[in-house]
């Protein structure tokens, strides 16, 4: 009798003791518990490995898990190479996908068309049948999904030259955009001059007859370009039509007080996040201070994020004007 309860006592004990510790376990979200046909299934690759901080919570030290977060790092097999690991902890932010969301945000939000939603993390289904395809059927894609094509890898994996211009073929831009992100792509010195049709295709329209089917091409009206060096010579030649342009991270200064007589029909004009506007020299403030803004009548929107423009020469925008143009800090 005395034995029968003893073990009866045990059993309790050992039950309680049971759901203490998975209880413990599950707050700690270890998986220590399971049997080792489960860990079996776990990932064997480190969470870490494909992009440092876009899908990976930032660590902050303040949870008490932290302290016991090394059995997530167990393996079922040996450990990955150390070259794995180290790729990830030596990318800038400014490579980041994140980064380039962040950055773009503004041109995209005040263009005609909002391709890329930056609110979704799913890609739309014409553009991820269109990311896998786009080198076999490029001829064959519309203009206004090579757009939206662009605008999507222009976030989440830049595109090189050679398949970012297939792309522009061939009005010499996507729908009227374009779009160019270093350092996998660079701006061709000539490229406005002589990368487009425009004008032979217009003049041809003429002769065709008025049963054949004709497509006028697309002038460019929306220009970005993220850390890519911009000479002044390219700058001169930027086409009139352009109704949005954004410098973004260029990594030398460029004579801005040139653009308002090459691109006067501005509408949003973003300068963010370029160092030499942190930073000002004497060169910089010289070609703020001889920016004519009363040129720009159709400017709504300014962006200098991450930049320390002096207050005069923002004052200086919305001097005289029936209409203030936004400036986005």
């Amino acid at each position: 009798m005395f034995t029968s309860h003893k073990d009866s006592v045990n059993n309790r004990l050992h039950t309680l003791r049971g759901e203490q510790f998975r209880h413990s376990q599950n707050l700690l979200r270890s998986r220590s518990h399971i049997t080792s046909a489960n860990v079996t299934r776990l990932p064997s690759l480190p969470t870490d490995l494909f992009e440092y901080s876009d899908h990976i919570p930032p660590n902050d030290g303040s949870s008490s898990a932290t302290s016991t977060s090394t059995p997530s790092l167990s393996y079922s097999g040996p450990e990955p190479p150390r070259s794995w690991t180290q790729a990830s902890k030596d990318v800038s932010y400014k490579e980041t996908s994140k980064w380039r969301e962040q950055a773009l945000s503004l041109i995209f939000e005040h263009s005609k068309t909002l391709a890329h939603d930056s609110s979704s993390q799913i890609p739309s289904l014409s553009v991820l049948c269109l990311s896998k395809f786009k080198d076999a059927v490029v001829p064959f894609i519309p203009s206004h999904l090579r757009r939206d094509l662009i605008r999507y890898a222009s976030v989440e994996s830049p595109l090189p030259n050679s398949k970012l211009y297939a792309l522009f073929e061939p009005d010499g831009n996507a729908d009227g955009e374009i779009i160019i992100i270093g350092p996998k792509a660079t701006l061709r010195d000539d490229y406005f001059l002589h990368g487009h049709k425009d004008v032979d295709m217009v003049g041809s329209i003429s002769s065709h007859s008025w049963d054949e089917e004709t497509v006028v091409p697309k002038v460019l009206e929306c220009f970005v370009l993220v850390s890519i060096n911009m000479p002044i010579s390219t700058l001169l030649t930027l086409p009139p039509t352009l109704t949005h342009l954004a410098l973004i991270d260029l990594p030398n200064p460029i004579p801005l007080h040139r653009l308002c007589n090459v691109c006067p029909l501005l509408q949003v004009l973003d300068l963010s996040y370029n160092q030499w506007l942190t930073n000002c020299s004497k060169d910089v403030l010289n070609a703020l201070d001889r920016i004519d803004w009363a040129r720009w009548v159709h400017m709504r929107i300014l962006g200098v994020r991450n930049c320390k423009i002096p207050e005069k020469v923002l004052h200086q925008v919305n001097r005289n004007r029936w209409d203030d143009v936004v400036i986005v800090q």
